[in-house]
């Protein structure tokens, strides 16, 4: 199914395209020479017997041949510290993290001032499904905008923090020890109760104390009815944060601002 933030637009004002492929939904942001969001696309796989991804390509949104950024949030990536980082074995690099499809194309996003090498990977023939008629589009892990934010809010970040990231039943988790990244993954949960086991578990691999270690929740919080006080009797400085903006929007697209998206608030430059 797929839902318009704003059915009216301009596409002479369309001058970048990101396209976020979440597991249960697609969101495609035209946005103006200033990056101001003018045009919002999404496609909701749940509420769908369709294959929306391919209605992606074939929107009249996506067709327009402007630089396109392309966001995939899968199982494919792996942290590379920025001093160890050679292009030439992308492979390699995802091969630590999973087993690897023989048909895989793989990218990278430099973070951090390029401290960091962010490696993603998708099929190839999506990729270049993807690509068809693009002049210039560049292909990122999805994880790439909530790392990005992580990292440009470390100088604010207590000695012990852990920063969560909750969308389609899975969650990104970021822990710095004294403003250091010290774990990035991605995990797959059911109930708020796995979401616990994991904060704990993770906790007690770090060696964080969990009456001085602050732990902040982002997105979809509301899917498992977590609330601010939730995990108060296991952590003392647990909370429910709302992402800061680097998005902004033209009239008539800015409900899309009023999702749980970390993308509708926040995306990597």
């Amino acid at each position: 199914m797929k839902k318009l933030y704003c059915d009216k637009y301009d596409s002479k004002m369309v001058s970048y395209l990101s396209l976020f492929l979440y597991d249960d939904i697609r969101i495609l942001l035209g946005k103006d020479i200033n990056r101001k969001v003018v045009a919002v696309h999404t496609w909701n796989l749940l509420a769908s017997a369709e294959k929306p991804i391919s209605q992606v390509w074939k929107d009249e949104l996506y067709k327009l041949d402007v630089p396109t950024n392309v966001f995939v949030h899968n199982q494919y990536f792996s942290l590379v510290p920025g001093v160890v980082f050679n292009p030439d074995f992308l492979d390699t690099y995802l091969a630590f993290s999973s087993d690897l499809p023989v048909d895989l194309k793989t990218y990278y996003t430099g973070l951090d001032s390029n401290n960091v090498q962010l490696v993603g990977g998708m099929d190839t023939k999506l990729f270049q499904l993807l690509s068809d008629g693009k002049s210039y589009v560049s292909f990122h892990h999805g994880a790439s905008s909530f790392l990005s934010y992580c990292l440009n809010e470390k100088s604010k970040l207590l000695p012990q923090e852990i920063l969560v990231y909750l969308f389609d039943k899975s969650f990104y988790i970021a822990a710095f020890d004294k403003q250091s990244l010290v774990l990035f993954n991605k995990f797959n949960v059911q109930s708020k109760e796995d979401l616990l086991k994991y904060l704990f578990g993770i906790t007690n691999q770090l060696g964080f104390d969990r009456k001085h270690c602050r732990f902040t929740l982002f997105g979809k919080h509301g899917l498992f009815e977590i609330k601010s006080n939730w995990a108060l009797d296991y952590f003392k400085n647990f909370k429910i944060e709302q992402i800061h903006f680097n998005q902004s929007y033209h009239p008539g697209t800015e409900s899309f601002a009023n999702t749980n998206h970390f993308e509708s608030h926040w995306e990597i430059n």
